[in-house]
């Protein structure tokens, strides 16, 4: 496609200095015609000269029309061969895509197929973390991704969720949001609890103020928030306090997270 394309635009550039070059004889005649003093003979010998120049123009721009033709051939060739190649990675991507929907729904499926656990008295080791390096000034990025991953991991089992993502963007804020199939009142019930189990044992991180949770859940090809809450404190010796909480009942017959 590249090739065709610089053919193509050297065939152009070509037409287009033909046409530059009969303009310039054509001008430059017009010019010796209108120079005073001129003998008849010579007036004559410059028409004459004139008329063979004009019988030039015409093939000159015979010329000009077939490499802008060959020119045009060579562009509509490089755009079907372009829209054919796009046509194939678009079939592609829509195949990727497929296979991407099957393993999301297959990894829903086994995760469905696990009972949830109840969330550990003990707790999953959320002071064993460095949260004081986050609450600097000069925050880790690279341990922050690190215990966002490690959170992830260890609350999965609790949380039903097929994607668990967690943030930590927000000082002394921890956010999560979880994605699964908790369609069902005991899975949905479950979840709830070990929430706030999870917010329990994050009070005794003195750095965390507040962790803000929303649940969503498809439903088809959408996707909803069924659950969503809010704890928060003002200080880091009070216990964390439930705000905002909104919760969606919906009615599927999906298994449980």
């Amino acid at each position: 496609m590249v090739i065709l394309g610089v053919v193509g635009v050297g065939l152009i550039v070509l037409a287009i200095i033909f046409v530059l070059m009969r303009l310039v004889f054509d001008l430059r005649f017009s010019a010796i015609q209108k120079e005073p003093d001129q003998s008849p003979l010579f007036r004559r010998k410059v028409n004459y000269l004139r008329k063979i120049e004009q019988a030039k123009h015409i093939r000159y721009l015979l010329l000009t029309c077939l490499a802008i033709g060959l020119a045009l051939m060579l562009f509509v060739g490089a755009f079907l061969m372009l829209a054919e190649d796009q046509e194939e990675m678009k079939q592609q991507n829509t195949q990727l895509e497929e296979r991407l929907e099957s393993l999301e729904q297959e990894q829903q499926q086994l995760i469905a197929s696990i009972p949830l656990k109840n969330y550990p008295e003990e707790g999953i080791g959320l002071e064993t973390y460095d949260w004081d390096k986050l609450a600097a000034e000069t925050k880790d990025s690279q341990l922050q991704k690190q215990m966002e991953a490690a959170i992830n991991q260890e609350t999965r089992q609790y949380f039903g969720s097929s994607d668990t993502t967690v943030s930590l963007a927000v000082p002394q804020t921890l956010s999560l949001q979880l994605k699964g199939q908790t369609d069902d009142e005991a899975s949905k019930e479950t979840v709830k609890k070990n929430l706030d189990a999870f917010a329990k044992e994050a009070e005794e991180i003195s750095e965390m103020r507040s962790i803000h949770v929303r649940m969503i859940t498809t439903v088809g090809k959408e996707k909803q928030i069924v659950y969503s809450v809010n704890y928060s404190r003002e200080n880091d010796t009070d216990n964390f306090n439930k705000k905002n909480v909104s919760e969606q009942n919906l009615k599927n017959d999906g298994g449980k997270g």
